[in-house]
Formats: C-alpha cells, sequence, structure tokens
C-alpha cells in the first residue's frame, strides 16, 4: 500500500474517531500528531514486501528436506486423467510443478485440460501441499502442445518477419490468457536465440530470425502481456541455442565463438530480457568453450550460468531444458546430472517426456537429491535459496492463492478476434522472395497439382478447402523411386506446380524430389525452414510461409491468388541469395 493510500485509509477509518477525541484533548496533545502520523505511515512503508517474505519464510521453515526438494522438480507424466500412481508421485515427491505434452495423452480438449489441471492442484491441496507449476511448451508455430480449442499463431519467425513488436506482445497476450484460463502457470516460451545457422536442425523458425535487435525488441515485447495474464514465460535457451548444426536431443551441440562474438548475438537478447524483467529462464544443453573450457554444458556448467546469474544480475529462476535429452543423460546419467546442475546454479530440474524416459525415474532422482542434501554434498543454503526463488515466484503470480482454471466450462477459447489476430501475424509474416516467371498469381481457371509430404497431409487440408481447384499428390518425404515415377507421371504438363518444401537439408528424399520436377513451372512454398531455398536455388517462384498451422495456409491462399499483396521482409539471410530484409511488396 503507498503512503498516499495509507494516509486516505487512515483518514477515512479513524478520522471520525481521531476528530471527535482531540475536540475535548489539551493542547499539548496536538504537538504529538505529526510525530505519530509518521510513526504510522512508516509503519506501514513496505508492508506488502513483508508480508509477502514472512509468508514464504515461514512456508521454507516448516518444510522438510524431501518437500524443499520436491520443489525443484518438475516432471511430466501419462494419461488425460491423473492416475493413481501420479498422485501418489505428487503426494510423495511434493512435486514443484508439471509439463504438459500432447504426446503422452496429457492434452484432448481444452475441458479435458482444465479438469486434468485441477485434478493435480486438488491433490497436492488434500495433501496439505503447496499448489505446482503447470507448464507446457506453446511457443506458437512448429510447437504447439494444444492446437485444438486455443488460437495457435504461427510462430516467431512470422513475427519476425513481420517486425511488429506491437503484434508480438497482442499475441502473447491472447496465448497468455487462453493459457491461464485452462490454470497453465508457465509456458517455456519465448525463444530468444538467435538463429544464424542454415542447417540448425531444432531452433529454426522457433526463433524470431538472425538480428539480436530484433530479437530481443520483438521477446521483451511479451515479458508484460504474460505477467499481467498471471503466466510466467521463459526465456530459452540459454546462453544460445542459435548458432548450432546438432539436435541437443541427440547429441551435444558445440557454440565455438569467441566472448566478442557471443556478446554481439547469441547473449545479447537475453541481457535484455534480465534487463526487461523476465522472470525466468531456460538453459541449453550446449558447450561453450569460451565461457567454460571444460567441456561442460550451460546446464551443468557454473562460469555459464555464472554470466546469466552474476554478469546479468538475474535474480529470476533459472530452469533446465529437459534433463533427458541425450546432450545430457548420454555423459551424465539423469541422477548425477540433476545434482551436478542444481550445484551448477539452476532452480528448476525440468524431467520432460524424452524418448526412453519413464515418469517412475522422477522417483530416484528425488531420492538422489535428497540424499545429496542430507550429506552435505548440496549445502542446505543452497537448497534453500532456490526454493525460497520458487516460493516467492508462486506467491507473486497468485499460484499459491489460486491455482485453478478460470473458465474450465467453456469448450474452446479461440474467439473470433484472438483468431483474427493470429491471421494478421500470418498476413504480415509471408514473404514473396522470388516470382521470375510470374507464375503468382495463379488464375484458378485450371487444375493445378499440389505436391505434399504424405506425413503432413492434414496441413494441406486448410489450403485445399480455400482453394478448391488444387489437386493434391502426395508422396513420402523419403520417397522411393517409384513414388518419383509417380509424381512425375502426375504433373506432367501442368503450367505450374505448386509444391510445400519441409526443411528440405534434413529431409534430402523432399528435396531431390523436387529438384527432379524442374525449375521454372514450380511453385515452392517453404512451410517451415525459409533456408529451403539454398537446397533448390534455380526454382521460379518461392514464398517464406514459416508455418503450416491453417493461419497461415489460409494466408498462403490469398497470396497465391493475388488477393493478398506479401508483407513480410526475410529474418534471415539466404546465403549467396538473398539479405535479411529482402522481401517482394508486388507481384
Amino acid at each position: 500500500m503507498s503512503i498516499f493510500k495509507r494516509v486516505f485509509f487512515i483518514l477515512d477509518s479513524a478520522g471520525g474517531v481521531i476528530l471527535r477525541s482531540l475536540r475535548t484533548a489539551p493542547p499539548a496533545v496536538f504537538c504529538f500528531i505529526p510525530f505519530l502520523l509518521l510513526v504510522v505511515l512508516l509503519s506501514g512503508c513496505g508492508s506488502d514486501s513483508t508480508e509477502q517474505e514472512s509468508r514464504v519464510d515461514k512456508l521454507l521453515k516448516s518444510m522438510s528436506v524431501e518437500e524443499k526438494v520436491g520443489q525443484i522438480m518438475v516432471g511430466f507424466f501419462r494419461g488425460a486423467t491423473l492416475s493413481a500412481e501420479q498422485q501418489q508421485r505428487i503426494r510423495d515427491l511434493h512435486l514443484g510443478g508439471v509439463v504438459l505434452y500432447s504426446s503422452t495423452g496429457n492434452i484432448e480438449n481444452t475441458t479435458q485440460v482444465a479438469d486434468l489441471v485441477t485434478s493435480i492442484q486438488n491433490t497436492a491441496r488434500d495433501a496439505g501441499g503447496i499448489p505446482l507449476f503447470v507448464s507446457i511448451d506453446q511457443e506458437g508455430g512448429w510447437i504447439c502442445r494444444i492446437t485444438q480449442g486455443v488460437t495457435v499463431f504461427p510462430g516467431n519467425m512470422a513475427l519476425g518477419a513481420g517486425g511488429s513488436g506491437e503484434l508480438s506482445a497482442h499475441s502473447a497476450d491472447i496465448m497468455a490468457r487462453e493459457l491461464r484460463a485452462l490454470g497453465i502457470t508457465m509456458n517455456y516460451a519465448p525463444v530468444v536465440d538467435v538463429n544464424s545457422n542454415p542447417a540448425n536442425p531444432i531452433i529454426g523458425v522457433r526463433s524470431f530470425g538472425s538480428s539480436p535487435e530484433d530479437v530481443a525488441r520483438l521477446g521483451t515485447a511479451q515479458i508484460d502481456p504474460y505477467r499481467d495474464a498471471g503466466v510466467l514465460c521463459v526465456a530459452k535457451h540459454f546462453p544460445g541455442h542459435g548458432d548450432t548444426d546438432v539436435d541437443s536431443h541427440l547429441g551435444l551441440p558445440i557454440v565455438r565463438h569467441d566472448r566478442a562474438r557471443l556478446d554481439a548475438v547469441e547473449l545479447y537478447p537475453f541481457k535484455a530480457m534480465v534487463k526487461a524483467g523476465v522472470p525466468a529462464v531456460m538453459t541449453a544443453h550446449v558447450e561453450v568453450p569460451a565461457l567454460d573450457p571444460s567441456g561442460l554444458p550451460g546446464t551443468l556448467s557454473a562460469p555459464i550460468l555464472g554470466v546469466l546469474r552474476d554478469e546479468m544480475g538475474f535474480d529470476g529462476l533459472i530452469i533446465t531444458d529437459s534433463m533427458g535429452m541425450g546432450a545430457i543423460v548420454q555423459g551424465w546419467g539423469l541422477e548425477e546430472a540433476s545434482i551436478l546442475s542444481f550445484l551448477a546454479g539452476t532452480d528448476i530440474l525440468l524431467f520432460g517426456a524424452d524418448k526412453g524416459h519413464e515418469p517412475g525415474e522422477q522417483d530416484g532422482i528425488h531420492k538422489a537429491l535428497t540424499a545429496a542434501v542430507k550429506s552435505g554434498r548440496i549445502p542446505m543454503e543452497r537448497l534453500d535459496a532456490s526454493v525460497r526463488r520458487i516460493l516467492t515466484v508462486k506467491k507473486e503470480y497468485g499460484i499459491l492463492d489460486d491455482p485453478f482454471p478460470k473458465v474450465k466450462w467453456q469448450a474452446s477459447l479461440a474467439s473470433a478476434e484472438h483468431v483474427a489476430v493470429a491471421r494478421r501475424v500470418a498476413d504480415l509474416g509471408v514473404t514473396l522472395v522470388r516470382n521470375d516467371q510470374k507464375l503468382l498469381p495463379l488464375s484458378g481457371t485450371t487444375p493445378i497439382p499440389v505436391l505434399w509430404p504424405t506425413e503432413m497431409k492434414s496441413y494441406l487440408q486448410p489450403l485445399l478447402a480455400e482453394l478448391p481447384w488444387l489437386v493434391p499428390c502426395y508422396a513420402p518425404l523419403q520417397p522411393a523411386p517409384e513414388d518419383t515415377a509417380r509424381v512425375l507421371e502426375t504433373v506432367r504438363g501442368a503450367s505450374a506446380i505448386l509444391v510445400g518444401s519441409y526443411n528440405l537439408s534434413s529431409n534430402t528424399g523432399w528435396r531431390d524430389l523436387i529438384l527432379s520436377l524442374g525449375a521454372e513451372n514450380l511453385v515452392v512454398a517453404a512451410v517451415r525452414s525459409p533456408y529451403d531455398l539454398v537446397q533448390i536455388p534455380n526454382v521460379s517462384t518461392y514464398l517464406a510461409v514459416y508455418s503450416d498451422r491453417p493461419v497461415a495456409m489460409q494466408t498462403l491462399a490469398g497470396l497465391l491468388t493475388g488477393n493478398q499483396l506479401p508483407g513480410g521482409l526475410l529474418p534471415v539471410e539466404l546465403p549467396a541469395l538473398y539479405p535479411r530484409g529482402w522481401g517482394m511488396t508486388a507481384f
């Protein structure tokens, strides 16, 4: 409560009593009134923070070692409802949070998610425990765990191509409010990696682009909307995963730049996010010799995390990327890596649904961490510091008081107004890179074949609904010779062929299929990586769409027919072809 509000409160609530008393008070009493009022005011200054600290400290003092260890763990589980096994895990391990996935069956629809979250929080409450973080990866675009009943945005690189900080903030506001309505209180977004490597297999369109300044500007725009909605946003992946060519799910990437380059590029957006007040940062499982020559990845490295905590002055939550990823478990194993990571300076250890891992592993990890604390390997002061941060954030974001969903009865949160914003992101971002043969706009007067990967068939449907004169032709991403022969026969004689391209640097079979079609009559729509043109440099017409989500496909339909003009500029350089910032604004 501010001083001015406190003065008003005192005068409003006690003024009548004071004035009645003063009517009969001796004159000397008036000398003490200013002093007494000052004492009252000063005693109230900062009481809000004192009350918060008192509540957090009381909680911390009441907790056992096992309860404290549970708070630093966020784990996955299987099923659309809370199993007896997972209920027991929440009670016995005192988990600090859970992470939801569609791949583990946690997500069917919004009503079911809200019911699941309610069960999770009721289980903790009934056991006398602390409400959990309910977390998710809902970045937009490629990485969206919930795709039904919420607004699905095209993703960061579409925002980067559009360049609007206002639109970045607006999309974050919608996403955060929809998540909080479901009881989800932590989103592992935004990605603020600077994607400068065309061969990056894991970041790509998840990044805003290759400009550190633009990544910082668009990323920081999302912090306040998330906070206002009561959801923690998490900047990832520190100290930067953008210039890597190894998927950290499979192995350990290395970022070999010197410190000057790291400061100018990889670290730049994180400095901006910290300065703007981001509440949490996720680590990267990447080796950075310039920051730590020992060979330890960032998640396990005290020197690397020290750059974040000490040099940048970050006092929020440091959260690991999933500890079950190959970059970690191949070298250290889950239990030892968890201890090393916590000792290096992380606050929350995330155990995601990585291939080959099961929720039951969390039991052994909790036991190992507890033993490390009781043996003194993890100092109690170190554990208390992280748990205090966690409890403080849960208090600040209202999770201690009300962790429950807000509108569990609402089947869809994706209002027409929300979807219109997502469409605006797509419209502003889609980029016409090349139209050498003037194939665009397509007339639609004759059927035109559209070649699409069989594995991605469902993503094509919104485009077919918009343009019924497109004739689909499907083939596997890694086509056999007979598939190629069939495609060539199907498209023979077509005046134009529309092709969807998907990350051609890794899907080389699809690249070769496209190359076999010739170049002059191809209209290639890159619905993931804009770098695909580097693999097929001679095609006559090329669009960067950055996403295959429905709103992006609807935008693509408008562009193909000329009902919409291209609005985006490349947020990355296409090496030896086009600079960042290139884009045609007319046909």
